[in-house]
């Protein structure tokens, strides 16, 4: 077997290529793009060997007038073919990808506003926390004496409850404004699950109220949903820009099956019905199943009708 390309074993120096694809997928997610400096070259199309991954906020794009464009790292002009580029939410018109938050940028702003308000009715007190109604008629002064002794109780500095005394009719009526009705935890709670449908995730995954009754038979339907409408479509993006980074006629392909991993009888069973269709060979389930290799000479495929 050819042993991988440069680029795939050592794509940065002192960076294992998964760290790499790592940081990618970080600029990616929080930044709409990934940059990085093309600091060495192979083969007669000198593609790319190495590329240093650089933060997509040190590269500035400026479009003049007259469509010329200008590539800037630190304020300083680069040459384009000096760097690589990987959008993530491409915007027509746009030399730029959307990062998944500025693509649904209003939806966590909804979100945030929410938030403050919230910060702000709970903890400014925008609502009395009760109401002194007395049946005697009471002039300004004596209103204003009578709630500066209340507050005197209640809203000392070292924030402790005590009882009040009142007389002369006066009684103590407390308003409660309960959460569900001020709805700021169900706000919270779709800032949360808005938060997991901008990147794709399901909420249960990260420990959030998915709001509906929707159950999975079993973790592998789960990670197969989760693999298909979250995982793919990244996938291709990276699978497509490697694939111009290797040389011509070889292609990247990522292996998602350890996403699909199910129990062992499961496994084997699978593994048994590709052994006798003849699509696999010991071999081939042996690394699947993460073995040593067969010693040299060995049957690469059992006989027939017996299980391996």
């Amino acid at each position: 077997m050819d042993p991988a390309p440069v680029m795939l074993r050592t794509p940065a120096a002192g960076v294992p290529f998964h760290d790499w694809i790592a940081q990618i997928m970080r600029s990616l997610l929080l930044a709409g793009n990934a940059w990085g400096l093309v600091t060495s070259r192979v083969g007669a199309g000198l593609r790319p060997s190495q590329i240093e991954l650089i933060s997509p906020h040190r590269v500035t794009v400026q479009v003049a007038t007259d469509g010329a464009v200008t590539y800037r790292l630190d304020g300083r002009k680069i040459d384009r073919d000096d760097l690589w580029h990987l959008r993530a939410y491409p915007w027509p018109g746009s030399l730029l990808g959307l990062s998944p938050i500025a693509h649904c940028a209003q939806s966590v702003g909804v979100g945030l506003a929410a938030e403050k308000f919230g910060a702000k009715f709970f903890g400014d007190g925008a609502t009395p926390s009760g109401l002194l109604t007395t049946d005697q008629r009471l002039s300004t002064e004596q209103a204003e004496q009578l709630s500066a002794v209340w507050n005197a109780y209640f809203n000392n500095r070292y924030g402790q409850r005590r009882v009040a005394v009142l007389g002369d009719g006066a009684k103590f009526q407390p308003v409660s404004v309960r959460p569900e009705e001020s709805q700021f935890l169900d706000t919270q709670r779709f800032t949360v699950q808005q938060i997991c449908r901008v990147f794709g995730i399901p909420p249960e995954m990260v420990g959030a109220d998915s709001g509906n009754s929707l159950t999975y038979a079993n973790v592998e339907q789960r990670s197969l949903d989760f693999l298909t409408y979250t995982i793919s479509p990244w996938l291709v993006r990276l699978e497509t820009a490697l694939i111009d980074l290797v040389p011509r006629g070889q292609y990247v392909k990522f292996n998602a099956g350890g996403l699909l991993r199910t129990d062992l009888k499961t496994r084997y069973e699978a593994h048994e019905i590709g052994l006798r269709a003849g699509f696999l060979t010991i071999g081939e389930v042996r690394e699947l199943e993460d073995r040593e290799p067969l010693p040299a000479g060995a049957a690469a495929r059992p006989q027939l009708g017996v299980v391996a």
